[in-house]
């Protein structure tokens, strides 16, 4: 049970990853603000709740 969970969460990491690639949050030309990196990081965090329309903003 324990490997299906490691499993499991590897996966929601890697979805958010990759939708905060599709943002653009991986560019080094952008701005790194309070604000940008703590919306990339909710993105990462979010993970596949990204693709179903979700898109956490953070405010510093």
């Amino acid at each position: 049970m324990k490997n299906v969970l490691f499993i499991l969460v590897i996966i929601w990491f890697v979805l958010g990853a990759s939708s905060a690639n599709d943002r653009g949050y991986f560019k080094a030309g952008a701005n790194h603000d309070c604000s940008f990196i703590g919306s990339a990081m909710l993105t990462v965090v979010a993970g596949p709740l990204n693709y179903a329309g979700l898109h956490p903003k953070a405010a510093c």
